[in-house]
């Protein structure tokens, strides 16, 4: 019975052994999640090892030196400036008519006196032609009148003379006719002869008569030939500054430039009619040798840059591109402002450059630096050995056991690579000019490199 038993539950027990799933794959791709989670979890929130603290005072910095010095160092004003056309032209046709001839290009540097524009002469030449015949015929005028009292004044002369003939024979009839009065009462002479001597007295006295009335008659005459004269000399004045206009307005077709530089857009082309006095010019000239440059100072310089510009010791310079290696010198003030801006506290003025280069342009705006001579000696330092820090700016000083001590400065101006400071450094110490960044005060160094 109990074989049979057995025989018989083996192959079902064979059988429920096979027909079990296999499922350890899944387990164990399982335990890799949960130990990749562990770690991700381990790995986010462990605290961070605490970075090893160097001691830098311990440590020796390598640093370039330099000294500070006692020099004279001048005073520069920085500004930004605004550049100015030294003339600005409006060319303006002072004529109307037809613009025939532009002789430059748009944007052309022109010469003072160089023919620029030309309008329609036609016109004006013949009014100054007709101006010139009416002067001649004045002159023809004027040499007739001229004749004719010439002529006038032989009559009057003639007249002149024929009375006085006239005169002494009446004296000589009248002495004549007393004479023979008495001859003829002493019975000398008959009567009818002293009748005839009386006769010859009347009528040498009509004669008489004429002669003033030919010598009034000619003067007469003599005084039109003077106011016809006068009335055409008074005209050949009036054609002349006639004449003059036209000339005057023909000259006025040719239009020449005023000033020496450059011109900018033209407003009015070949072929256009142009205006007289027109409110748009035809062309606008700016002359930009020499050249101005505004800029403003603060008011507290004000009185050392009214002396040092009447001493010609005021420069002022602009920086070309704002690079500080490119300077355009030669800057003279020419204007300074009869007050002060109220709103920024700073003074206006102006400098003249020659600007023979054009490396000045009107309109841009040019850094400027005005630099005011200093009589007086100042602590000096090299730009570069100025840091920054929370007291301010520092500079640190070398001292004789080759640690550094950080001294605050304060920097009152700066000129060219050195700033003027006020502190306890004195002329000839040593001072650290790079490695600034490794020292701390007491921090040792050793100079690698010692700038004179």
């Amino acid at each position: 019975m109990y074989p049979s038993q057995t025989k018989k539950t083996e192959p079902n027990s064979q059988y429920i052994q096979n027909s079990k799933p296999n499922n350890w794959p899944a387990i164990i791709i399982g335990v890799l999640i949960i130990a990749l989670t562990g770690y991700g979890f381990y790995y986010i929130f462990k605290t961070p090892p605490k970075p090893e603290k160097k001691d830098l005072s311990k440590s020796i910095v390598p640093v370039v030196a330099g000294i500070a010095k006692e020099l004279t160092i001048p005073t520069s004003i920085y500004n930004i400036g605004n550049v100015e056309a030294y003339t600005v032209v409006n060319v303006d046709a002072q004529v109307g008519g037809i613009l025939t001839k532009v002789n430059f290009k748009q944007g052309d540097y022109v010469k003072r006196g160089q023919l620029i524009f030309e309008i329609d002469s036609r016109s004006y030449k013949a009014s100054l032609d007709q101006a010139l015949a009416n002067i001649n015929k004045d002159k023809s005028n004027i040499k007739a009148s001229q004749s004719g009292l010439s002529k006038d004044l032989a009559s009057l002369d003639q007249a002149k003379a024929n009375r006085d003939k006239d005169k002494a024979q009446l004296a000589y009839d009248e002495t004549e006719v007393k004479r023979y009065l008495e001859l003829s009462k002493e019975g000398a002479v008959s009567y009818e002869q002293y009748d005839q001597m009386k006769t010859n007295l009347d009528s040498i006295k009509a004669t008489l008569e004429s002669d003033n009335a030919a010598i009034a008659n000619a003067t007469a005459v003599i005084d039109t030939d003077k106011a016809a004269i006068e009335q055409a000399k008074a005209t050949l004045e009036s054609d002349q500054a006639l004449a003059e206009t036209a000339r005057i307005q023909l000259g006025y077709t040719k239009i020449y430039s005023p000033i020496e530089g450059r011109t900018g857009a033209l407003n009015v082309y070949e072929g256009n009619v142009v205006k007289a006095n027109d409110t748009t010019p035809l062309v606008v000239i700016y002359q930009v040798k020499p050249i101005y440059v505004s800029f403003s100072i603060p008011e507290e310089y004000l009185q050392k840059v009214m002396a040092a510009s009447k001493m010609g010791t005021l420069t002022v310079e602009v920086l070309i591109n704002g690079d500080v290696k490119e300077k355009l010198s030669g800057g003279i003030v020419s204007f300074i402002d009869n007050s002060v801006d109220k709103t920024t506290g700073t003074i206006r003025l102006r400098a003249t450059f020659p600007n023979q280069n054009l490396d000045l342009w009107p309109g841009e705006f040019v850094r400027v630096i005005a630099t005011l001579p200093e009589k007086s000696l100042s602590i000096v330092v090299p730009t570069r050995a100025v840091v920054p820090s929370q007291q301010g700016s520092t500079v640190f000083l070398i001292k004789d056991n080759n640690t550094v001590e950080p001294i605050t400065v304060k920097v009152n101006r700066t000129y060219h690579e050195y700033s003027v400071i006020d502190s306890s450094i004195k002329s000839g110490d040593k001072i650290v000019l790079d490695g600034q960044v490794m020292l701390r005060p007491g921090s040792k160094i050793t100079i690698k490199e010692m700038d004179k």
